[in-house]
């Protein structure tokens, strides 16, 4: 019985432990640099101090366009990066996320931002 405690106590910390390691993997990998949402002027990104990000920091905000498939990699598709804005960085959230104001272009909700360069 007591063997039986132990078990669900692992897998309960291992399950813990798991969960906050994907969270982490999701941003590092999928989320990063991502535009969130586009209100008033202003953009919500997924870049925060973990990232190096900086109140007053300028970022180019680029879109990825499907361009068709490529032909010799059985119906991958092709995308095509476009730079479609900049964002000046004005307020740090958290570790993972800030506030920027659009300073140019046109940029929507899905875009990408990357440190100017």
């Amino acid at each position: 019985m007591k063997i039986k405690y132990i078990l669900s106590a692992l897998v309960l910390v291992l399950f813990l432990v798991s969960t906050s390691f994907a969270g982490s993997v999701y941003h590092k990998y999928l989320m990063k640099g991502s535009v969130l949402e586009v209100t008033d002027g202003m953009a919500y990104i997924c870049v925060g101090t973990n990232d190096g990000a900086q109140v007053g920091q300028e970022l180019i905000v680029v879109r990825f366009t499907k361009t068709g498939e490529s032909p010799g990699l059985k119906g991958q598709p092709m995308f095509e990066k476009e730079e479609v804005g900049k964002v000046q960085v004005k307020e740090i959230v958290d570790e993972h996320m800030a506030n920027a104001k659009i300073i140019s272009g046109e940029v929507k909700v899905h875009d990408i931002v990357e440190l100017k360069k």
